[in-house]
Formats: C-alpha cells, structure tokens, sequence
C-alpha cells in the first residue's frame, strides 16, 4: 500500500478523492438526462414532453375566434348565402313616365297627339331559369360554409403545428441546459487531473470546446424559438412577441407515440427497421375513406361542382326567350285617353355565337372541376399515405430509443466516465459518448414532436380524429 504520509502524496490522495467525487456528481447529472417512463415521469419546468391541455385548448378556442384566414372566410360565406335571395328573384319592374308628341314650335297640350304616358314593365325569365340560378347560389353557399370548416381545421393544424415545435425548442433548451451541467462537471473532472499529471491539457480544452458547442447550440434554440412564438402568435392574430408561458406535447399524444415504457415497447417483428406494434392510427384506406366522407375540402369542391352543373343547365336555356310585359297608360287632355299592352320576346338571331358557345364554356368549366376533384381526391389519398407513414416512422424512432439507443447511450457514457476515472480511455471517449446522448436525447424529443405534428395534419387532411 503507498505510504500517503509525505505531503505531496496526501495532496494527490486528496486531489483523488474529490475527482471521485466529482465523477458520481457527473453520474448522477447524466442520469438526469434520460427520459423516465411517462407513468411515473414528473415534468420538471419547461419539459416539454408531459404536461396538461389545458393552454392548448384555450389557445386552439382563441385561433377559431381570431385568425384572420378563419374570418375571411366566414364573411365570405355570409357573403355567398346574402346571394341566393337575389339569384331567385325576378328584375324590378321598370316604370316609365313621360310626354309623347309635344310640339317644341308651339309648347303646350294643344296638339291632338300630345299626351302624358306611364309605363310598367316586368321582366318574366323563361320558366326554370330562375330556379336554377337560385339553386347555383346554394350551392356556392355550401361550398362556401365547407370552405369555412376547412379553414378552421387548417387554423388549428398551423397552430398545433407551431405549438409542437415550440414544445421541441424548449424541450430541446432544456437538454441543453442539463448537458451543460454535466460538461461543468467533465471540465472539473479534467481540470482535476491535468493539475495531479495523470491527464493532459487537451482534456480541458476539449471538454470547453464541448462546453462552448452547447451554447452555440442554445443560441440556435433560442433564435428558433423566437422564430417559432412569432408563427403561433401569427396564427392568433397578435403580436409577434407575445409569450406562451406553457409548451408542453399533450399526454396522449405522447402515450401515443410510444413513450410510455421502454418495457411496454414490442415491435411488429425481429426484423430490422420493423415498426412497433399496437399503432394507434386508423389504416390508412380506413383514413383514406373516413376523408372521403368528412373531409371538408372535398365537400366544397363538391359543391362547386353542383353549382357549376346548375349554372349548365341555366346556359341550356339561355336560348329560351324572356318575356316583357308593358302595361302603358296615356292621358290626352281634349280625347279619351288609352290604355296599351305589350309583350316583348328576344330573338336569338345569333345563337350560334353567343348562347350555344355559352354553353360550350360552362361545359368545358364543369369538366375541369370534375377533373380538378379527382386530382384533389388522388391527392388526398397520397397525402394521407404520406402522413400515416410519416407518423409510423416517429413511433419507430420512439419505440428504438426508449427501448435501446437511449439506455445504451446511458451505458456507454457511465462507462466512458468510470473508465476515464481510471485512466483506461482518454477524454475523447468521453465527450464522444456525452454527444452521442445528447444527440439521442433531442432526436427522441424531436420524434415525439414529429408524432404530435403529424396527427394534427392528419385531423386536418380527413377532418376528424384519424386514432382509434
């Protein structure tokens, strides 16, 4: 056993000792840095994996009442139902009065043809006409109303969709700041042992190298995060710098994703990149079709479509005459006076050019809408494919890091550090197992993020919930 009773050997001994103890704080700081099952995992502040509804709810209350795109398209709704009315009225009467055959040379009532006339006339449209152009407007109006829902649910997807990003940076900012604790700790530890001459001078510059990466890092996130606040608070229609104390990825969405317990996480086979089972989405023809028949989109487009065949048929009877009916009453002074009746029809001399190329246009129009449905139902489709796919990849990197990239990026660090203790690695390991964590450790909080965004654009593609 060394004799520890010279002093410079007791320092050393000392030094020793507090290094050890350094290395445990470090340990313990680690441990902090891995996620802990949702069931028993208390969100520390600013954690933005866990926590309650309950600023979302109010804020998805506020974008339905506030955002501009929302408001322009409710006026134009009220705008489009203020037109069926007048689409199904008839003209206003017309009514005429005048002097018929006053004399200029000789003014006055003298003259046997002079006399006082009134006339009214009404327009009658050809019988159907009418209606048609009345149901045209209907269907505008529902087109319109769908415009509406669809835009509330594209509001709510831009503010979840913000909403989960800043949830990330924070989140994210605060991996930061529990990995800069523990590059504190590595560069005592470092520090410690460059000073007893059992490592070198390199160890210390790597280890606030790392330091100084971190807060790069969270100058990036901070940045970000201002970016991001602006974009939800744009959505709200407020002002960009407006705060949102609370950014946390609701409970559910977080169960959902996989992140329960890495004990829980089984996956669909032992095949490599194999999904995890239990997925808590719809099929995706089951999305497909649940689309088909809630998306709010599609009920526009369809509308417009009825509304274009209505406005087809009216192009059809544009050729069918109009009627004027006059009713005229002429007042002679020194005679009897007169009452006269006209009828007034149109005649389609120029049909051909003007009334049947009408109806080549509004037939040609309906077509493009049809073909124009079809390619926003085959878009539809892809989308979803898309999203479903894009979600089942976050709950794959979910399921992978809780159930073994994250406990074994644990094990490799605790393992680097006790192995540095001794002097069996250098630094180097060390730094390299502390970034290999943290860069799993943000991956695994953008996953979640990812999962969350991804349902939101889900709900907004089909237009309702799209889990089971």
């Amino acid at each position: 056993m060394p004799n520890c009773s010279h002093p410079a050997r007791r320092a050393a001994s000392g030094l020793q000792i507090r290094t050890r103890g350094a290395l445990t704080a470090v340990l313990v700081a680690i441990a902090g840095l891995l996620p802990v099952p949702a069931a028993a995992q208390v969100a520390p502040a600013g954690d933005a994996v866990t926590g309650d509804t309950t600023v979302l709810d109010s804020l998805v209350a506020q974008v339905l009442a506030a955002n501009p795109a929302v408001r322009v398209a409710t006026a134009r709704a009220d705008a489009a139902r203020a037109q069926m009315g007048p689409a199904g009225a008839r003209s206003d009467p017309m009514l005429m009065a005048g002097v018929l055959n006053f004399p200029y040379a000789s003014p006055g009532y003298t003259d046997n043809f002079t006399m006082n006339t009134v006339r009214l006339t009404q327009t009658f449209p050809f019988p159907g006409k009418l209606s048609l152009a009345e149901h045209a407007a209907q269907e505008d109006a529902s087109a319109a109303n769908a415009a509406v829902g669809q835009m509330k649910l594209d509001a709510v997807r831009d503010l979840k969709t913000a909403y989960y990003e800043l949830a990330f940076v924070r989140q994210a900012r605060a991996i930061v700041a529990r990995s800069g604790t523990v590059i504190e700790g590595l560069i005592s530890v470092a520090q410690a042992r460059y000073t007893v001459g059992t490592a070198i001078q390199a160890d210390v510059l790597r280890a606030r190298v790392d330091a100084a990466r971190l807060g790069e890092e969270a100058a990036m996130l901070d940045a970000e995060e201002r970016d991001v606040l602006a974009r939800l608070n744009a959505v709200l229609d407020r002002p960009s710098d407006t705060p949102v104390e609370s950014a946390t990825i609701p409970p559910r969405l977080v169960r959902l994703a996989g992140a329960d317990s890495a004990v829980t996480v089984r996956f669909t086979s032992s095949a490599l990149g194999a999904p995890p089972v239990n997925s808590p989405l719809l099929p995706v023809d089951s999305l497909q079709l649940l689309a088909l028949a809630r998306s709010p989109m599609l009920r526009a487009h369809e509308a417009r479509i009825a509304a274009q065949e209505r406005r087809l048929s009216l192009a059809e009877k544009a050729h069918l005459p109009d009627v004027d009916v006059s009713l005229e009453y002429d007042e002679r002074p020194n005679f009897p006076n007169y009452i006269s009746f006209f009828v007034s029809i149109p005649l389609r001399i120029q049909r051909g050019r003007k009334q049947d190329q009408e109806v080549v246009g509004a037939r040609a129009e309906l077509a493009a809408l049809h073909a124009e449905h079809a390619g926003e139902v085959n878009a539809l489709r892809q989308s979803i494919a898309t999203l479903a796919s894009d979600a089942e990849r976050a709950r794959t990197q979910v399921a992978l890091a809780r159930k073994a990239v994250l406990p074994q990026a644990r094990a490799s660090l605790e393992s680097a550090t006790a192995s540095y203790q001794v002097g069996r690695v250098d630094f180097a390991a060390v730094s390299d197992a502390h970034a290999i964590l943290f860069t799993y450790e943000t991956a695994y909080a953008r996953a979640i993020a990812d999962f969350a965004t991804t349902v939101a654009q889900l709900e907004s593609v089909v237009g309702t919930e799209v889990v089971r």
